[in-house]
């Protein structure tokens, strides 16, 4: 009988963000790895909790470079080195600043593609990590909701906040206008409306952040939040 042939392993180097951590077997740690090359990954880092020695950079926050080995049609690759590349001790020091940047995180790790690489998102969220670790930051919450937006707009599901999705009647910008997150953006009443009510003043200035242009005041943030939450929990179930 001839010997059957295992798949070829192949090698993956790339900048990473640790997204999960969490045991796995009496030694072990099974990793979420977002990756500039390939986007999401889960991997087994055989050994991580009996010696920290092979890898001490397995925290979060941090731009990593790893090495993974993949084998094709494997759920799990193997993780066999991690370096810090790029530290952010600031951010890591600061407990406000790591609960915002672990809410960014969840959101890539529940939503992002695997082995797919996102390379609009990863900026997004690495531009985040790098704005929140310096020394004068703008408000988290808001830098948050900022990201979020654009987030949403990187994975192909930016909000629609200038005409109703349903029947693409346009909004007049004077005008308040309702919004479902998990439609997509605003829904005129005939078709139903949306649970949001947006003002035209918060609508104008949440349309300059997801295009870039200007930070979201502190009095948008929990509409905004909103919003996003309410996008990202409707594409993450498939809805």
């Amino acid at each position: 009988m001839p010997r059957s042939v295992r798949p070829r392993t192949e090698r993956l180097r790339t900048e990473a963000l640790l997204v999960r951590r969490v045991p796995f077997g009496e030694a072990d740690l099974l990793v979420g790895l977002f990756t500039e090359q390939a986007g999401l990954f889960s991997a087994t880092a055989r050994g991580a909790r009996r010696s920290a020695k092979r890898f001490p950079a397995l925290e979060p926050m941090h731009l990593l470079r790893v090495t993974l080995e993949v084998r094709p049609g494997a759920e799990l690759a193997q993780l066999t080195e991690a370096a810090i590349e790029r530290p952010r001790l600031r951010l890591a020091g600061d407990l406000g600043r790591l609960e915002v940047a672990g809410r960014a995180l969840r959101w890539v790790r529940e939503i992002a593609p695997a082995h797919t690489a996102e390379q609009a998102a990863w900026r997004e969220l690495n531009q985040l990590l790098d704005r929140l670790d310096e020394e004068s930051v703008a408000p988290p919450q808001a830098l948050l909701a900022e990201t979020g937006l654009r987030l949403l707009a990187a994975f192909g599901w930016g909000l629609e906040l200038t005409q109703c999705v349903r029947c693409g009647r346009a909004c007049d910008a004077t005008q308040s206008a309702h919004a479902d997150p998990a439609r997509g953006g605003l829904v005129c009443r005939t078709c139903g409306g949306g649970p949001l009510l947006l003002r035209p003043e918060p609508r104008e200035r949440l349309l300059a952040a997801m295009l870039g242009g200007t930070p979201i005041p502190e009095e948008d943030v929990p509409i905004a939040l909103d919003l996003v939450e309410g996008a990202l929990t409707a594409h993450a179930s498939g809805s």
